[in-house]
Protein backbone atom coordinates (compact mmCIF):
# COMPACT_ATOMS: atom_id res chain seq x y z
CA UNK A 1 0.00 0.00 0.00
CA UNK A 2 1.38 3.39 -0.94
CA UNK A 3 2.21 6.03 1.62
CA UNK A 4 -0.38 8.40 0.14
CA UNK A 5 -3.08 5.74 0.57
CA UNK A 6 -2.10 5.29 4.21
CA UNK A 7 -2.15 9.05 4.76
CA UNK A 8 -5.64 9.28 3.22
CA UNK A 9 -7.00 6.50 5.43
CA UNK A 10 -5.37 8.00 8.52
CA UNK A 11 -6.65 11.46 7.64
CA UNK A 12 -10.19 10.17 7.13
CA UNK A 13 -9.99 8.43 10.52
CA UNK A 14 -8.80 11.61 12.19
CA UNK A 15 -11.57 13.64 10.54
CA UNK A 16 -14.23 11.18 11.73
CA UNK A 17 -12.88 11.39 15.27
CA UNK A 18 -12.76 15.20 15.17
CA UNK A 19 -16.32 15.34 13.79
CA UNK A 20 -17.49 13.00 16.55
CA UNK A 21 -15.86 15.10 19.25
CA UNK A 22 -17.43 18.23 17.74
CA UNK A 23 -20.85 16.55 17.79
CA UNK A 24 -20.42 15.61 21.44
CA UNK A 25 -19.20 19.08 22.39
CA UNK A 26 -21.77 21.05 20.39
CA UNK A 27 -25.19 19.50 20.65
CA UNK A 28 -26.84 22.55 19.07
CA UNK A 29 -24.79 22.39 15.88
CA UNK A 30 -25.33 18.65 15.73
CA UNK A 31 -29.09 19.11 16.01
CA UNK A 32 -29.03 21.78 13.26
CA UNK A 33 -27.11 19.44 10.97
CA UNK A 34 -29.47 16.62 11.80
CA UNK A 35 -32.42 18.91 11.06
CA UNK A 36 -31.15 19.46 7.52
CA UNK A 37 -30.34 15.78 6.98
CA UNK A 38 -33.67 14.73 8.42
CA UNK A 39 -35.50 17.10 6.09
CA UNK A 40 -33.56 16.00 3.04
CA UNK A 41 -33.88 12.27 3.69
CA UNK A 42 -37.55 12.54 4.69
CA UNK A 43 -38.30 14.36 1.44
CA UNK A 44 -36.44 11.77 -0.63
CA UNK A 45 -38.10 8.92 1.28
CA UNK A 46 -41.52 10.43 0.63
CA UNK A 47 -40.81 10.82 -3.09
CA UNK A 48 -39.58 7.23 -3.35
CA UNK A 49 -42.57 5.92 -1.36
CA UNK A 50 -44.94 7.84 -3.60
CA UNK A 51 -43.25 6.34 -6.65
CA UNK A 52 -43.58 2.86 -5.07
CA UNK A 53 -47.27 3.48 -4.40
CA UNK A 54 -47.96 4.71 -7.95
CA UNK A 55 -46.01 1.98 -9.73
CA UNK A 56 -46.59 -1.07 -7.53
CA UNK A 57 -48.74 -0.79 -4.47
CA UNK A 58 -51.87 1.22 -5.40
CA UNK A 59 -53.80 -1.90 -6.43
CA UNK A 60 -53.30 -3.57 -3.02
CA UNK A 61 -56.25 -3.42 -0.66
CA UNK A 62 -55.60 -1.04 2.22
CA UNK A 63 -52.69 0.69 0.49
CA UNK A 64 -54.07 4.14 1.24
CA UNK A 65 -51.87 4.31 4.30
CA UNK A 66 -48.78 3.98 2.09
CA UNK A 67 -50.00 6.91 0.00
CA UNK A 68 -50.80 8.94 3.13
CA UNK A 69 -47.36 8.17 4.59
CA UNK A 70 -45.61 9.15 1.33
CA UNK A 71 -47.43 12.47 1.10
CA UNK A 72 -46.82 13.17 4.80
CA UNK A 73 -43.10 12.47 4.36
CA UNK A 74 -42.90 14.86 1.41
CA UNK A 75 -44.68 17.64 3.31
CA UNK A 76 -42.65 17.04 6.48
CA UNK A 77 -39.39 17.00 4.49
CA UNK A 78 -40.19 20.37 2.89
CA UNK A 79 -41.16 21.87 6.24
CA UNK A 80 -37.95 20.59 7.85
CA UNK A 81 -35.77 22.07 5.12
CA UNK A 82 -37.52 25.45 5.38
CA UNK A 83 -37.34 25.69 9.20
CA UNK A 84 -34.09 24.11 10.39
CA UNK A 85 -33.75 26.02 13.68
CA UNK A 86 -37.31 25.21 14.69
CA UNK A 87 -36.79 21.58 13.68
CA UNK A 88 -33.54 21.38 15.66
CA UNK A 89 -35.45 22.47 18.76
CA UNK A 90 -38.23 20.04 17.97
CA UNK A 91 -36.11 17.08 16.81
CA UNK A 92 -36.95 14.94 19.84
CA UNK A 93 -40.67 15.40 19.20
CA UNK A 94 -40.31 15.06 15.45
CA UNK A 95 -38.22 11.95 15.95
CA UNK A 96 -40.88 10.54 18.27
CA UNK A 97 -43.67 11.33 15.77
CA UNK A 98 -41.78 9.69 12.91
CA UNK A 99 -41.09 6.63 15.06
CA UNK A 100 -44.74 6.45 16.06
CA UNK A 101 -45.87 6.62 12.44
CA UNK A 102 -43.34 4.01 11.33
CA UNK A 103 -44.22 1.73 14.24
CA UNK A 104 -47.95 1.90 13.51
CA UNK A 105 -47.27 1.25 9.83
CA UNK A 106 -45.14 -1.80 10.72
CA UNK A 107 -47.90 -3.19 12.96
CA UNK A 108 -50.48 -2.74 10.19
CA UNK A 109 -48.19 -4.38 7.63
CA UNK A 110 -47.47 -7.26 10.02
CA UNK A 111 -51.13 -8.25 9.92
CA UNK A 112 -51.19 -7.81 6.15
CA UNK A 113 -48.18 -10.13 5.95
CA UNK A 114 -49.91 -12.63 8.25
CA UNK A 115 -52.93 -12.75 5.93
CA UNK A 116 -50.57 -13.22 2.98
CA UNK A 117 -48.94 -16.20 4.70
CA UNK A 118 -45.55 -14.63 5.39
CA UNK A 119 -44.02 -17.00 7.94
CA UNK A 120 -42.15 -14.45 10.06
CA UNK A 121 -44.87 -11.79 10.17
CA UNK A 122 -44.64 -11.83 13.97
CA UNK A 123 -41.09 -10.45 13.87
CA UNK A 124 -42.39 -7.45 11.95
CA UNK A 125 -45.13 -7.05 14.57
CA UNK A 126 -42.66 -7.18 17.48
CA UNK A 127 -40.36 -4.63 15.83
CA UNK A 128 -43.35 -2.38 15.10
CA UNK A 129 -44.46 -2.51 18.72
CA UNK A 130 -40.91 -1.78 19.92
CA UNK A 131 -40.77 1.20 17.57
CA UNK A 132 -44.02 2.52 19.04
CA UNK A 133 -42.60 2.09 22.56
CA UNK A 134 -39.44 4.02 21.62
CA UNK A 135 -41.67 6.77 20.23
CA UNK A 136 -43.61 7.01 23.49
CA UNK A 137 -40.34 7.19 25.47
CA UNK A 138 -39.14 10.01 23.21
CA UNK A 139 -42.35 11.97 23.82
CA UNK A 140 -42.11 11.45 27.59
CA UNK A 141 -38.52 12.72 27.93
CA UNK A 142 -37.54 14.92 24.95
CA UNK A 143 -34.37 16.26 26.61
CA UNK A 144 -33.05 12.76 27.11
CA UNK A 145 -34.05 11.96 23.54
CA UNK A 146 -32.10 14.98 22.19
CA UNK A 147 -29.06 14.07 24.28
CA UNK A 148 -29.25 10.46 23.14
CA UNK A 149 -29.51 11.45 19.48
CA UNK A 150 -26.49 13.77 19.57
CA UNK A 151 -24.51 11.29 21.69
CA UNK A 152 -25.21 8.47 19.24
CA UNK A 153 -24.12 10.58 16.27
CA UNK A 154 -20.93 11.72 17.99
CA UNK A 155 -20.07 8.26 19.27
CA UNK A 156 -20.78 6.67 15.88
CA UNK A 157 -18.42 9.11 14.15
CA UNK A 158 -15.68 8.50 16.70
CA UNK A 159 -16.00 4.73 16.36
CA UNK A 160 -15.88 5.10 12.58
CA UNK A 161 -12.64 7.07 12.90
CA UNK A 162 -11.07 4.54 15.26
CA UNK A 163 -12.18 1.82 12.86
CA UNK A 164 -10.26 3.53 10.05
CA UNK A 165 -7.06 3.42 12.14
CA UNK A 166 -7.60 -0.25 12.98
CA UNK A 167 -8.15 -0.90 9.27
CA UNK A 168 -4.93 0.94 8.49
CA UNK A 169 -3.03 -1.20 11.01
CA UNK A 170 -4.52 -4.44 9.70
CA UNK A 171 -4.45 -3.82 5.96
CA UNK A 172 -0.68 -4.33 5.76
CA UNK A 173 -1.17 -7.92 6.93
CA UNK A 174 -3.64 -8.51 4.11
CA UNK A 175 -1.28 -7.24 1.44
Amino acid sequence: MSTSSKVCIGLSGALFIIAGIMCLSSAGATLLSLAWLLGFFTLISGILSLYFYITVFKEVSGSGYVLFSAIADIIIGIIFLANQVLVAAAIPFVFAAMLLMAGIQAVIHAFDFKRAGFSIWHMFLVLGILTVLFAVLSFVDPALSAFTITFMVGFALITRGVNRFIFLAGVNRLL
